[in-house]
């Protein structure tokens, strides 16, 4: 059977592949929703005349095609993402431009202002990055009490920095 066929199908079938994109959260924001697009009607044409040259009940094919559309888009995500996160400049450059630059930015700052549990806190929260879900159990009080404490520090800090 010819390709074309399976293409004339995908483009009857579009909602379907808009469908699996939605689910695999591709929406039309993403810079490379229109190459998705591309690559499932290209996956659906294949897969139309694969199933149709198997001669296997075609009332099944939505379903068919619905769960290989899903899988095959999730490879290329995974692959996309495996090589950004070989790839990205973030992970490998700036980190440590980043611990570079906060231990200069800590030799100038005097903490003094803060007793010792804001300034345990401040590490915590501002240099290590420690969401404070974690500092809860660390230090043993509340979410609440931890966010009043981060504000006053940061009233602190911008006063000492201003």
């Amino acid at each position: 059977m010819d390709l074309q066929v399976g293409f004339k199908k995908a483009l009857e079938e579009e909602n379907l592949v808009h469908g699996v994109l939605k689910k695999l959260h591709i929406y039309q924001t993403n810079n490379n929703y229109q190459d998705y697009v591309q690559e499932a009607m290209i996956i659906f044409a294949q897969a139309y005349v694969d199933y149709v040259d198997q001669e296997q009940d075609l009332e099944k094919f939505n379903v068919y095609i619905y769960q290989k559309l899903s899988w095959r888009l999730t490879d290329m995500l995974r692959k996309e993402q495996r090589f950004f996160n070989v790839h990205s400049l973030e992970v490998f450059d700036f980190e440590r431009v980043k611990e570079e630059l906060s231990d200069l930015f800590l030799d100038d700052i005097d903490l003094s202002c803060l007793n010792e549990f804001e300034q345990k806190l401040f590490f915590d929260l501002f240099i290590d990055e420690i969401p404070i879900k974690f500092l809860t159990k660390k230090y043993g009080c509340t979410a609440r009490n931890l966010r009043y404490h981060r504000d006053s520090i940061r009233q602190k800090m911008s006063k000492l920095l201003s």
